[in-house]
Order: C-alpha cells, then structure tokens, then sequence
C-alpha cells in the first residue's frame, strides 16, 4: 500500500481487533496473488473475500454459510446494495422478486448486471432461495476452503486484477458446481467511477488475463472475443499469455463440461454471434475514405456518423451476418436498421432461431460493393451529415463500400 496511514497506523489500530490479522505482500502484486496470500493463512473452514470498500449489513454472513452447509459446491454472493460514493450513505434495500439483478458478461470479456430472466424467477420458489447466475462480480463471495482448493482457487499466473471474476464463473459452472446470489446476504459496496490504482503493466494486463480464460474455458467460442480485442488476439496468436498447461490439466483432471454446454444450460439467454461471419471489420466509404462508426456511448437511438479510419475495431467494428444483418456486437447487440430516409442503430430484434431477422435490418452486401436494405430498395450513402438512406447509384462513390 501507497498511503502512510495503512502502514504502522493500520497495524496499531488492527492490534485491538482480536480477530483481524494483517498480512502484507513485500510488493504489489494486485488482487489476485493477495487473495491467495490471504487463504493460504486463513484457518477457517470457509473463505470469504470482500473488497476493502464494502460495508456489511447485520445478519450478513449466515445466510452465506448456510447454504454452503446446504452445498458445499455453491459459490455464494451477498446481495450488493450501492454505497455513494460520495457520501458513503447506503441503505438496505426492500426486496422483492422483480428487482433481482445476476452477473453476466458480453463477448468483449467484460463483466455486467442483468435483471433475472423468467426462468430463474419462475424456478425460485421464494425470497429466500438462492439466485443462479452465469457470472459474478468476483469482488464479495464466500466459498468452501476445501472447494476452493478442489476447483483451482485463481489462476496463479493472472496479473493484479482483471477478468479473473469471470474466468472463475466459466470454471466453477463447467466443472461441477454452481455460482449464486444469496437474496438473504445484503452487503454495501462503493461503485467508484475510476480505479485509484495504477496498472503498472498497463491495461494489457487485463487482455492477458482474459487470453488465459479464453484459452483454457471457451473452446472456438474465444475466436468471437478475439474479434473484439485485437491486443488480445495479437497475444493468442503470438502465443505471449503464458504458460497454461497447469490449467488445462485441471480442466481434463475434473472432467469439466466444455463452453457449448454452459451457454445452452447456464446461459441459454445469451446471444452467440456467427462463430465465423461473413464479413467482419470496419467498413469503408470509398467516397469519403473514411469508415462508419456508431459515435461516442451509442447504444442505440444515436445516428451513425462517418469517422477516419483507425484500424482499432471498438466504435467502427461490424459483423455481417448469416442472417444478412450489420451488427456492432461489442458490448450490447445492435444491428443497423432501415429508416425513413435515415440510417439507424437499434437493439438486434433477431436474438436465434427459431425466430427471424425484420426486414429493416435485412441488408444484401451486393457485388459492385452498394449496401442495400431489400424491403426499401434504398442504399446505404455517405453524403451527408450522417450516413443515411438513398436511392441506390453504384456510380456515386459516396454509396460504395467494403469491409
């Protein structure tokens, strides 16, 4: 730690705590190698990990530990209620079975909330029951000790901090047991709007920690995250994410289920893009020279803009699909769409078989590189403010493009 006050004075002040102890790596070495300094000196039978800025409510812990009595494989999580954090003012909340939110995560890697499906609403029978959920945050969970060890605590060879929530969620559901929320548990957690801390390897650190998940749980699922992450995808294919042969074992060792099963058993809401597109990349206007973009914290509703051309996928990455769709897919779902006149980016309506893609967001790619929606007979151009609809001319340059 940095700041004086959690060096001798933490020490002192911990000193008339007769149940805390505080143990120090000699270097930081970030989240990841702390925890797992602090369960190889733990005594108890069960593990419990909290981030330093959480706040717990009475009665917290109990229901915790009750239902890992009940199933030891269980990895449990308390209910997260928000702390300001500017004030640090939180309250409990009131529950009720329609605000429950679950962990899940997007094909860029990147963990999110989700309110609970149908599904899992309808196979509670009430408040009390635990909440099955695809992922977690990672930061507050109680765990087994025995468990823990069983189902390969971390990833010893992850750095500081960054995808190994998700990589431990993938694990524990394909290898036998289970990630929950525990309704019952309510524990208060500051959200910052930035990290206090420097990565002292930079944000690719976090790339190779989900290289290594990727490698090792999601089969030829990883090929969509690559798409999404091209520092990522640089390191598979130059092969610099470390050695994984320990977790590989440990996947063959404990006879876990492979990536197809967690998505259709665990996570059958979850939308799998084409494993290989048709098109994929930024497209080009052969017009303009520049490339289509979806603009800054688009996620839907805001029109398109023409942007130079940076090679670095995020705002400007495009999937044509099997079903003739153009979607941005890197953290939400959004397919371009046929207007009136415009040229619009809206949630995909098309989420799998059986149902079918609408006929405003149906585009045909056609030979001499127009993109034309069927339905309007209209074609994508970019004259003009925005990128917009028009009648279809392959002789103006501002109507060609490629991927």
């Amino acid at each position: 730690s940095a700041p004086d006050y959690l060096k001798d004075e933490l020490d002192r002040y911990v000193e008339q705590l007769q149940v805390v102890r505080v143990v120090r790596q000699e270097e930081r070495k970030g989240l990841i190698t702390a925890r797992l300094l602090g369960a190889s000196v733990a005594t108890g039978e069960v593990l419990t990990f909290l981030d330093a800025h959480c706040e717990c409510f009475h009665g917290w812990l109990e229901p915790l530990l009750s239902r890992i009595a009940e199933e030891p494989t269980a990895v449990v999580s308390p209910d997260i209620a928000t702390i300001d954090l500017n004030t640090f003012e939180f309250s409990k909340p009131v529950q009720n079975s329609k605000q429950h939110s679950r962990g899940n995560f997007d094909w860029s890697l990147t963990f999110g909330w989700e309110v609970v499906p149908a599904r899992e609403r309808q196979r509670r029978k009430d408040e009390t029951f635990p909440i099955k959920s695809p992922t977690f945050a990672g930061g507050l969970f109680a765990i087994s000790r025995s468990y823990f060890e069983h189902i390969g605590s971390y990833d010893e060879q992850m750095e500081i901090w960054g995808g190994e929530n998700v990589e431990m969620s993938f694990r524990v559901w394909q290898c036998g047991g289970q990630v929950e929320i525990i309704p019952c548990s309510v524990v208060g957690h500051v959200f910052r709007t930035k990290s206090p801390h420097t990565f002292p390897k930079g944000t690719q650190v976090i790339s190779r920690n989900q290289v290594r998940l990727a490698e090792v749980w999601m089969d030829d699922y990883k090929e969509i995250f690559y798409r999404r992450n091209q520092q990522a995808a640089q390191m598979a294919r130059e092969k610099t994410y470390g050695d994984i042969t320990d977790r590989l074992k440990l996947r063959e060792k404990l006879h876990c289920k492979n990536f197809t099963w967690y998505l259709q058993t665990v996570y059958p809401e979850m939308f799998v893009p084409d494993l290989t597109p048709m098109f994929y990349g930024a497209i080009k206007n052969q017009g303009t020279k520049s490339c289509l973009d979806v603009g800054e914290n688009n996620h839907g509703g805001k029109p398109l803009i023409m942007y130079p051309c940076h090679g670095m996928g995020g705002n400007q990455y495009f999937e044509y699909t099997s079903q003739r769709e153009l979607r941005h897919n890197i953290g939400k779902e959004l397919c371009l769409r046929a207007g009136a006149g415009a040229a619009e980016l809206g949630d995909c309506q098309y989420r799998g078989k059986p149902g079918r893609v609408p006929a405003n967001e149906e585009w045909d790619l056609t030979q001499d590189q127009l993109i034309r929606n069927p339905s309007s007979g209209s074609c994508l151009t970019a004259r003009g403010k925005h990128p917009a609809l028009a009648p279809c001319d392959p002789a103006d340059a501002h109507q060609l493009w490629a991927f």
